[in-house]
């Protein structure tokens, strides 16, 4: 036998091998073994502790969001009561309307923050369960090609069986470490803000909750609390404008953290993802002479 036949049956055995192996490893993705008892397994402790990060934004956000329309209708109803003082009688509830302002655009972004993070779940769901499938598949198909199709097929199919493997890497890998990594950024930034933003108007709600089932002889609530600041309407409105000053702050505060935690942490994360993404695919294939060979 001569040298070039020994080349020959050596390369398309090393082929026959390849193709073996492309087709064993479809029919563990079409099975489900692959990715139930060795891809999920692996990453488990990840994807658990993205999940319960991102489920501690989502419950962070729809509680606020809770709050900001609690204070909404307590200021609503406070501006419509009179306080009397002397012969006279004040609205200052009017003086809260900065802060039913700011209330609102906070329940607002708290709607947007809910669907970031319950966009971040959907990928996360979907790298977990159709990620390894899809991309696996492709990269198989792509692999096969590469092996059985025409010479000027294989270039691409090459290509395509990488950007698929890149594709899986970053999906199924990265999103979950991303948002385990914001999580951590977000603790060690911006949670003591948070609680001491939120422990407060927890305690406005709760007082402008009960404005709203206050009678005339209740002795609790916000509205007694301004019933009794003092005689004089310039004191009454001075306290109250104090107080919604001091409110709106805490929720500059609330709107800074959860801006930086739920949108731009997120986005900027999956941005540079994307980014990363499209560099790896842009990337030229090159191939060493040894596999032109070995592909002629």
């Amino acid at each position: 036998m001569t040298l070039e036949h020994r080349t020959f049956y050596q390369d398309w055995r090393r082929r026959l091998l390849s193709i073996v192996l492309l087709l064993a490893m479809g029919l563990g993705l079409y099975s489900g073994l692959v990715q139930q008892q060795l891809f999920n397994p692996a990453l488990a402790p990840l994807d658990q502790r993205a999940e319960q990060a991102l489920k501690r934004s989502l419950l962070l956000a729809s509680s606020s969001f809770a709050t900001a329309r609690l204070i909404d209708r307590g200021v609503a109803f406070m501006s419509e009561a009179e306080v009397g003082v002397g012969v006279a009688s004040v609205k200052p509830g009017q003086l809260l309307k900065p802060l039913q302002d700011m209330a609102v655009r906070y329940a607002d972004l708290m709607v947007l923050a809910m669907t970031s993070v319950g966009i971040q779940l959907i990928l996360l769901e979907f790298g977990k369960i159709l990620a390894l499938q899809i991309f696996g598949f492709v990269s198989i198909a792509a692999g096969l090609c590469w092996l059985l199709g025409p010479h000027y097929w294989r270039s691409k199919a090459l290509l395509i069986c990488r950007n698929s493997l890149w594709i899986l890497l970053l999906v199924r890998l990265g999103i979950p470490l991303l948002a385990y990594s914001t999580d951590l950024l977000s603790q060690q930034l911006l949670t003591p803000q948070r609680i001491a933003a939120q422990t407060e108007l927890n305690l406005v709600t709760a007082q402008l909750a009960n404005v709203e089932q206050q009678t005339d002889t209740d002795g609790s609530g916000l509205l007694n609390w301004v019933r009794q600041t003092s005689g004089k309407t310039s004191d009454i409105i001075s306290a109250v404008k104090l107080f919604s000053d001091n409110m709106v702050e805490r929720f500059v505060q609330l709107i800074v953290v959860y801006t930086l935690q739920t949108l731009l942490f997120p986005l900027l994360s999956l941005y540079l993802l994307w980014q990363f993404g499209r560099y790896l695919w842009r990337r030229p294939l090159k191939l060493s002479t040894g596999t032109h060979a070995a592909a002629l």
